[in-house]
This record gives structure tokens, sequence and C-alpha cells, in this order.
């Protein structure tokens, strides 16, 4: 009899979420409804992305960059997920020196 790994919770959560956002942000003309979900939806996931696999943040960049008209929220998601892969690709260590 074969075993199966038992599944993370959380990271099956996260998927989710990402999933979510993911088809969220490719609603070209969002109405009002549109936008309060994708507004929750966004600090939903804002609020995971320091505990999210990196993978997933790239995941949700990629999302929020294909965005053609960005809100002021999405452009803040942006922001937010930017720095996030900055720490987890160490990107300070790659800043020019001063002069």
């Amino acid at each position: 009899m074969a075993t199966t790994t038992p599944k993370n919770p959380e990271l099956q959560a996260q998927s989710q979420l990402v999933r979510a956002v993911e088809a969220d942000l490719k609603v070209a003309v969002p109405d009002a409804t549109d936008l309060k979900f994708r507004g929750t939806l966004l600090r939903a996931a804002a609020a995971q992305i320091p505990a999210m696999p990196p993978g997933l943040c790239v995941r949700l960049f990629q999302a929020a960059c294909d965005v053609k008209f960005p809100s002021e929220a999405v452009t803040e998601f942006r922001h937010a997920l930017q720095h996030q892969i900055a720490k987890n690709l160490n990107l300070s260590a790659f800043k020019a020196p001063k002069p």
C-alpha cells in the first residue's frame, strides 16, 4: 500500500489565493463590485507576502505587472511584491557603491 505525502494546508491556501488574485487581475474593465473584491483579495495577499514561497511572489508580481491601467491598490501591491522579491533575491548585495 502506497503512502501519500501529507499536503501543506498553508501552502494550499496561499496557492488558492494566488490563483484568485491572478484571475481577478485579468478583468480588464472591473465594475464597482469587482474593484471592491479586488481590494479585499490584494489586502489578503499582501498580508501573506512575507510568508509566501518566492515562486508565488513572482507569480503575483507577474499578474500585477500585466494590469494595463493599474489602480492605486494594484500599484501598492506591486511595490510590496517588489520589496519582497528584492529581499528574497538579496538584491541589496548588488547595489552600486556610493561615490
